[in-house]
């Protein structure tokens, strides 16, 4: 069940008492096998660069590095400092979002949501700084709604490929992808109906964006929740999904800051995303978490990882993935999330000049 909490003028959605159990234990059960794997390792894990990161108008479970308000002055700002750190490609999560009805550019079909501007300067900045820019349309929790019904699918599936419609007449040269926003994850078991529900639905959205602006290039993250002994299910489920879905950049979040995964976990889980890729003729990207889950139902669940931890995920990534990006670098890596995102961004940047990644 969604819990909507109110923070100055945006909303986030936060898990409620009801997810406080099992979430606890998955945090208890992650913490502890990824100790004893960093324990156990015998040399230090090395490889792997951060070339992208998610961004966003706010995060929508947590106050991080709210963008709302910028001008193209700030969002040029924040370019620089990301440039600094060796990153050229930015995604924004979600031009709107559904279940907050919210909205981050003057929509027409969306006019009653509450609206903010913040794509044109991101846009404008964007192309003044030379990044790369995948824009993300609508953003959703359907694909994760195991009730969700055609109709409500394909209600989406319309709403989706008007509003990018509509980011294409008003920011079209403005960006240079697409981002799939709705996300979905193995849910412990095969579903093959809604296997087939959901690979309708993401391949009807994904086409219609790329009969809307041809050659666009799309780009999906999905969880990776990873269950040992579960790999070809995992598999089959995932290949199900995704067959004939025409998407470039499959980016899979290693689910690591989660909890949906542990760090004994992360080859075997990305062996079964090469097996997707590979069979569909996606290329594999890697979304390292860069954050770790440390409460739960608050508007400040999560904190910047230990390098530590991080160092091992990048090592991973990079003999998996051709693109290495993160979740939230502004933030977690910046005075904003305390000492804990200034100590990220100096051993990151340390290693770097170590020749370590």
């Amino acid at each position: 069940m969604l819990h909507f909490l109110k923070v100055e003028d945006y909303t986030l959605v936060t898990p409620g008492p009801e997810d406080v159990e099992w979430l606890t234990q998955s945090m208890k059960y992650g913490r502890e096998l990824n100790q004893e794997f960093l324990q156990n390792m015998k040399e230090k894990p090395k490889g792997g660069r951060l070339t992208g990161t998610f961004i966003y108008s706010h995060p929508p479970d947590y106050i991080g590095r709210s963008t709302m308000h910028w001008d193209k002055v700030k969002w040029q700002a924040l370019m620089r400092e990301l440039k600094e750190m060796g990153i050229d490609t930015v995604i924004y999560q979600a031009a709107a979002w559904v279940e907050v009805q919210e909205s981050n550019y003057p929509s027409k079909l969306l006019a009653h949501y509450k609206t903010w501007n913040s794509i044109e300067p991101l846009c404008q900045a964007v192309i003044a700084e030379g990044m790369t820019l995948y824009l993300g349309g609508l953003g959703n929790l359907m694909a994760f709604d195991e009730n969700a019904t055609t109709e409500m699918m394909n209600k989406d599936r319309d709403t989706q490929l008007t509003v990018f419609q509509e980011l294409v007449d008003l920011y079209k040269g403005g960006f240079h992808g697409f981002y799939m926003s709705p996300e979905t994850a193995f849910p412990g078991t095969r579903q093959p109906e809604r296997e087939q529900l959901l690979n309708t639905y993401f391949k009807q959205v994904c086409q219609g964006v790329k009969d809307i602006l041809p050659g666009v290039k799309i780009l999906t993250s999905p969880g990776t929740f990873y269950i040992e002994n579960r790999g070809e299910e995992i598999y089959e489920f995932l290949y199900n999904l995704f067959l004939g879905v025409p998407i470039d950049y499959m980016t899979p979040q290693d689910s690591v800051g989660t909890f949906g995964n542990r760090l004994p976990h992360l080859k075997p889980s990305f062996e079964i995303w090469q097996r997707v890729c590979k069979a569909t003729g996606m290329h594999l990207w890697v979304n390292a978490e860069s954050f770790q889950r440390v409460r739960i139902g608050t508007a400040n669940d999560f904190e910047p990882a230990e390098f530590e931890r991080l160092a091992a995920q990048l090592a991973n990534a990079n003999q998996v993935g051709e693109k290495i990006v993160s979740w939230e670098v502004p933030y977690f890596y910046s005075p904003l999330a305390g000492e804990r995102g200034i100590k990220l961004r100096k051993d990151y940047l340390a290693s770097i000049a170590a020749g370590e990644r």
